[in-house]
């Protein structure tokens, strides 16, 4: 459920004047960004000193309401869409890790 709706709203956004290889990236930002998610919550439990790790669907949104304040002009290559699906997971995820441990487990899973 969750992959048709934020698919459906990343699809048509992007529409609206990206390169067709970016407009074929939504499936896989979409997958990857829900994988990010579950893999975070599952993997990453709240603890007495990391009581803020608690994820929830408002974190997945915030990935896409980053995404969708993209300009087609600003835009144009793969790895610019790319770097901006880091940027955001890194802005919504990484920023709450409060250890290198789990920062750099992050980066192994979202790099």
């Amino acid at each position: 459920t969750m992959f048709v709706i934020f698919q459906s709203i990343l699809s048509s956004f992007l529409q609206k004047g990206f390169d067709s290889e970016i407009k074929k990236m939504a499936d896989g930002m979409v997958n990857a960004t829900i994988e990010v998610y579950n893999r975070i919550s599952l993997e990453l439990l709240p603890t007495p000193a990391k009581f803020h790790y608690t994820f929830n669907l408002r974190d997945i949104s915030k990935v896409f309401q980053g995404l969708l304040m993209i300009r087609p002009q600003k835009c144009q290559t793969v790895d610019v869409a790319m770097r901006l699906w880091l940027h955001e997971c890194m802005r919504v995820f990484y920023d709450r890790l409060i250890n290198a441990d789990d920062q750099s487990w992050f980066k192994d899973l979202a790099m």
